[in-house]
Parts: structure tokens; sequence; C-alpha cells
């Protein structure tokens, strides 16, 4: 069974927080980093968020839409950490931070109304699935190694490295190693259109972003296909 969280927090393998404000932008915050996160769409006739914890267990916290989970001090050093599962509800906006960095995320966020992503760490194998942004959506990182981002057919998104950049690929783009940071951007990318934007403040080692599934026809293209 489930425990509810509230204001004052709690630690339990099964946790849930419930709607507050349906259509508010939620927030999750991992207070102290995070490892073996599994993060994906759940019902959107459940609950805000539900989530299944390994060992060692958080303590989560809510205060209307905005989710706090914090894993006790020196957790994350142990050498077997437990996979965690969370489900988020599709009917909100959200928007991701982690604070203390993150180690094996696996996010398919293709289904929700992502506003924004920021792992303020360092970052190793990551993984985010993204549909489609309702307009700009900036996704920051300190530094990062082994990130692959993918992203609907047809939607534009920047790239931009700080620093040192080895094994760089956006789309049919490649860069083997550049020094002194990287700009980048897909084709068709317009700052005054609905776009990723994702920025690198440090370091970045074996990037990947790319496009997945089949480009929406161009308007020439679509009038003669009803045209037919």
């Amino acid at each position: 069974m489930a425990v509810t969280v509230t204001r004052d927090g709690v630690r339990d393998t099964h946790v849930v927080v419930p709607v507050a404000d349906a259509g508010r932008e939620a927030r999750i915050s991992f207070d102290s980093g995070l490892e073996r996160v599994d993060l994906r769409a759940g019902d959107g006739q459940g609950p805000l968020l539900a989530a299944t914890f390994g060992e060692p267990l958080p303590v989560v916290w809510a205060v209307d839409h905005n989710v706090h989970i914090e894993y006790p001090f020196g957790s994350r050093m142990l050498r077997r950490v437990g996979p965690n599962e969370m489900r988020i509800n599709p009917t909100v906006p959200w928007a991701l931070d982690v604070h203390g960095g993150a180690s094996h995320l696996d996010a398919d966020l293709a289904d929700i109304d992502v506003r924004s992503v920021g792992v303020h760490s360092g970052a190793a194998h990551v993984h985010l699935r993204l549909g489609h942004p309702t307009g700009r959506c900036p996704i920051r990182l300190s530094s990062v190694k082994d990130l692959r981002i993918e992203r609907p057919a047809g939607t534009p998104v920047r790239l931009e490295i700080a620093k040192g950049a080895v094994e760089i690929s956006l789309d049919d783009l490649r860069y083997g190693a550049v020094g002194g940071g990287l700009v980048a951007q897909s084709q068709g990318y317009d700052p005054d259109t609905a776009h990723y934007l994702v920025t690198i403040a440090g370091g970045a080692q074996h990037v990947t972003i790319v496009e997945i599934g089949n480009a929406p026809p161009s308007l020439p293209n679509l009038l003669r296909r009803l045209n037919k």
C-alpha cells in the first residue's frame, strides 16, 4: 500500500503525491542527486506522482505541486543502490531539477509537457526521450558523460557546450574533439519558435542528440497529399 506524501515528509518503499491543482506546473527536485531512476508518464487519471524506491530510501515531501526527494547523505557512494521507479501525471506540465549529480537516469518524457530540465552537478549515463515542446524548453547541465537525447523528428534544437567536447553528435553533425566550446543547431532551428535549448556549462563527452520518428510533411507536400 502506498503512503501519501505530506509537507512533513515520508520515507517508504511506495509513495504517492496527490494532484493539488489540475493544469498547474509541477516540479520534481532531487535535492541530493539521483542514481538508477526510471522516470516516465503514468496514468492521467492517477496521482501527481507515484514512486517505488529501492534502498536506501529517500525522504519525500511535497508542497502543492513541488515535490522534493532527498537521499540520505553519502548513500550514492554505496556500491549497490536499488532501482527507483517514478510515474508522473501527464496532464500537468513538469520541470525537473537535480542537485548533487545524476547517474543512470532513464527518463521517457515523450508524453509529458516538459518545461525545463536542470542537472546542476555532474551527470553520467543519462537518457532523455522528449516530446514536442510547447515553447522554448531549456535543458541545462553542468558537465556530462554519456548523454542521449531523443526528440520527435522536425523538432528544432540548439546545443551549446562551454568547454571541451569529445564525441558529440547532433543529427547528421559529428564532432570528434573540440576545445574551447561548441555551438551547433539542427536544420530549421528558429529561436522564435518552439525548440529545445541544451546548454552544458562544463565539459561534455559522448553526447548524442537524435530525431525519432518521421518529420511532419512540409506545407507543399501536405497540399499535394490532400489534392490526390
